[in-house]
């Protein structure tokens, strides 16, 4: 499960990161420090990784914590878009907020599994 949370927290730092220095060559008209929001979640997933290694059950409750934070985020932003029509993917943002989401989403969903895989197995 660590492993999963590195590969999840490495592809969210890189989307934040690309979605803020390539600003010009995605086609957005300023450079923008909200792009940045996947590479924050990353880094906080990250740091809920790298705690896992001593304390492991804490750790990953972290990750998962950051993880369920950023889903909700996403998808707090992309209902409400889709619910007024006024979302757009042609843009570049709705496609960041898009593979935060899935990302996010993905790792929660697989971290909850695991969680309840070990509940089972110790008792």
């Amino acid at each position: 499960m660590k492993n999963l949370a590195y590969i999840c927290s490495l592809l969210l730092i890189a989307t934040g990161l690309y979605g803020y220095l390539a600003w010009e060559s995605l086609g957005t008209a300023k450079q923008s420090v909200t792009a940045l929001i996947p590479a924050f979640v990353g880094g906080a997933i990250l740091i809920g990784a790298l705690i896992a290694i001593k304390k492991h059950m804490l750790g990953m409750h972290i990750a998962v914590l950051f993880s369920a934070l950023g889903a909700l985020a996403g998808l707090g932003r992309l209902i409400p878009g889709l619910i007024k029509g006024s979302l757009s993917l042609s843009d570049a943002a709705p496609k960041f907020i898009l593979v935060m989401t899935v990302v996010c989403l993905l790792f929660t969903i697989m971290a909850v599994r695991s969680f309840i895989a070990a509940r089972r197995a110790r008792s």
